[in-house]
């Protein structure tokens, strides 16, 4: 079983708990990414220009800036320097920032590192969110499940990584939120990195909030962000540059190319995630249940296993219910080898006895 942490508290309390109970986790999280990275560019030197050179921590301080305290506290607790765990929260930025600063692009044909596959449905008031959270392999034996209690009685549960703020999750409102890195779009180093504005957008308590967050703040990264609740399916494209709804109903899938926006890159890589999102248009019905998704996840170019010799597998596959009572189900790698875990809500729990 991964960890499971329980938060609470103001934002760098809780991230102090966080840093704290999963310091060790944490240590051996960041090691394995530095020793991903040093073959390309020394680690300190990457994490210090990411922070210190971009706009990127201007900017979450300025349009988030609870989380960006909870990162501090993290940090603190964690024995970790702020530089290191804020851009530890920047998976997307990194990616590009990467890229830019070797003065690079990538290869048009290479198989690329873009894998996540999304999606969201309803059907009479019973809603899911689903996707696979597919990363670099060392993020593997990093996960773990966190548990959010605000003041506010708002009760969030994330899939996550040791240090991470988030990956997806759901809310006690019955908000579900999802994300695929669009690598096509425009960027920025002046917006608001994609890892702080998952954990922003399931503080709002319905999909119209969360649509009015991703409008006003500037935006660092191209993404797709699948939101869900027992009645409403939207996947919606941003960028640096723009936003726009690619579905808004009853069915909303997304894969990593863009489907509304034009796309910057055409690159022949992204014929993989063609085939993810025809194998999710295919599969998935607005009334689809929770066995019939896991199925689908468990097969097809959706599931990134472990046995794959890619450098990317699932690091997480993670499937909200959305009803009477929202639930977690997060499986911390590819379901042909892992098994679903149900999370509860706590507050929920507790009400019913």
């Amino acid at each position: 079983m991964i960890p499971e942490l329980t938060l609470t508290g103001p934002p760098q309390d809780r991230g102090r708990q966080h840093g704290e109970e999963l310091r060790a986790r944490i240590s051996d999280a960041i090691d394995a990414w530095y020793e991903h990275l040093a073959p390309s560019v020394d680690p300190m030197t990457f994490v210090g220009e990411v922070s210190e050179r971009t706009g990127l921590r201007a900017a979450g301080e300025a349009h988030v800036p609870d989380l960006m305290a909870e990162v501090a506290g993290i940090a603190e607790g964690a024995g970790q320097d702020f530089q290191t765990m804020f851009a530890w929260q920047l998976i997307d930025e990194c990616w590009w920032y990467l890229d830019e600063l070797q003065a690079r692009d990538s290869d048009p044909a290479a198989d690329g590192r873009e894998r996540c596959s999304a999606l969201a449905v309803n059907h009479r008031g019973q809603g899911i969110v689903a996707q696979t959270q597919d990363l670099d392999r060392h993020c593997d034996g990093t996960q773990v499940m966190l548990r959010y209690l605000d003041a506010s009685r708002l009760e969030i549960l994330v899939p996550s990584l040791a240090g991470l703020l988030a990956l997806n999750g759901v809310n006690s409102a019955g908000l579900a939120v999802g994300i695929t890195t669009l690598s096509q779009l425009p960027h920025s180093p002046a917006g608001v990195g994609s890892g702080l504005l998952v954990p922003a957008l399931l503080r709002c308590a319905t999909v119209d909030e969360a649509l009015a967050l991703l409008g006003r703040v500037p935006v660092a990264s191209g993404n797709s962000f699948v939101i869900g609740s027992r009645d409403r399916s939207v996947a919606v494209e941003v960028s640096s540059t723009a936003l726009a709804v690619s579905a808004d109903g009853d069915r909303a899938l997304h894969t990593n190319h863009a489907l509304v926006q034009d796309a910057l890159h055409p690159y022949v890589r992204f014929d993989h995630s063609v085939a993810r999102l025809r194998q999710l248009d295919q599969s998935v019905r607005p009334d689809s249940t929770l066995q019939e998704l896991a199925a689908m996840y468990a097969a097809g170019p959706v599931c990134q296993s472990r046995a794959g010799s890619g450098s990317q597998m699932s690091v997480g596959t993670m499937i909200f219910e959305l009803g009477d009572e929202p639930v977690c189900h997060y499986a911390p790698g590819p379901l042909d080898t892992d098994k679903l875990v149900t999370y509860r809500m706590q507050t929920q729990v507790e009400a019913a006895t």
